[in-house]
């Protein structure tokens, strides 16, 4: 097996865990405010990433004295906080919206809304010094067209504050995954993963408990979800998102990913009941169809 399909193979997974994640997200809900949801289960991820990335500093010698200069060490050091910072309040700002949005958002719509960040990820790499195609343009207009007919009955005023904020969540992701392209290289990936789940549940907890409060025994109450949104789609979803993303060219991560929302109307029809209107079918088939395009033909394509 290539490390291009073991790549391919980890970002499935991925897609597969973060659609599960969509269902724990709503049920979640029940027990605790957005805000304390996410900060707690971030958090939660970044003790159980924490060893593992240590351990792997041991074995690579990253950041080890022996190894690398004074010099090396502080640029290493400096780098690795400005990641963990940037990707996790990217990674914040979007967890934060969709999980907001999902108080008046079914699952399956979530994760067919948040899927646009497929389409801006190309849109956000001007910040890297990428050029913009015209297939990329075509494809937001496209996006935004799927968004409008899934959530726009009878005007701008037909969509809900869940539509928008589900909408300024893709954004969030888009910035999120070119954060973790910007700084990952083949011995940081875990590293990284937990010091974004730090940083992205220290933003969210100083909010959570100014406005939301969450109490200890919604907490305990809430426990059996949490370890199953930390275990599995934050730490294993995002760890094997950033080890997919060694593999793979990022046109294709963003494609593969983007399955994600189908898994989340499958998840969300077979355990929470949730059934689709045809027009938010209509606009989910839109806005799939808009990453598909998206992804096709690579680097060779022309440039705008």
């Amino acid at each position: 097996m290539t490390d291009r399909t073991k790549g391919n193979l980890c970002l499935l997974l991925t897609a597969v865990l973060w659609g599960t994640g969509f269902i724990s997200q709503k049920i979640g809900l029940d027990y605790l405010p957005p805000l304390s949801f996410n900060s707690i289960r971030q958090l939660m991820a970044f003790v159980v990433l924490a060893p593992l990335a240590l351990s792997g500093l041991g074995k690579s010698g990253y950041l080890s004295a022996k190894q690398n200069l004074r010099s090396q060490l502080r640029r290493k050091k400096f780098r690795l906080l400005l990641a963990g910072f940037i990707c996790g309040f990217c990674l914040f700002a979007g967890s934060a919206t969709q999980q907001i949005g999902l108080i008046t958002v079914s699952a399956g719509k979530s994760g067919f809304i948040s899927a646009v960040y497929i389409v801006l990820v190309p849109v956000f790499s001007i910040i890297l010094g990428d050029s913009v195609s015209r297939r990329a343009v075509f494809c937001v207009i496209l996006a935004m067209f799927g968004f409008a007919v899934m959530s726009l009955k009878g005007g701008l005023g037909g969509a809900t504050v869940g539509d928008w904020l589900t909408l300024i969540s893709a954004a969030g992701f888009a910035a999120q995954i070119v954060a973790v392209n910007y700084f990952l290289d083949k011995d940081n990936a875990v590293l990284i993963s937990a010091l974004q789940m730090f940083f992205a549940g220290a933003f969210g907890l100083i909010p959570a408990l100014i406005l939301e409060d969450p109490g200890l025994k919604a907490v305990w109450l809430a426990m059996p979800v949490l370890l199953y949104q930390t275990i599995v789609p934050t730490t294993l979803g995002y760890t094997f998102q950033i080890i997919g993303q060694k593999y793979t060219d990022p046109s294709t991560a963003a494609l593969i990913m983007s399955t994600e929302a189908v898994f989340a109307a499958i998840f969300g029809s077979l355990i929470l009941g949730e059934m689709m209107s045809v027009r938010e079918i209509t606009g989910s088939t839109i806005i799939f169809a808009a990453t598909v395009i998206g992804q096709r033909g690579g680097k060779g394509e022309d440039r705008g």
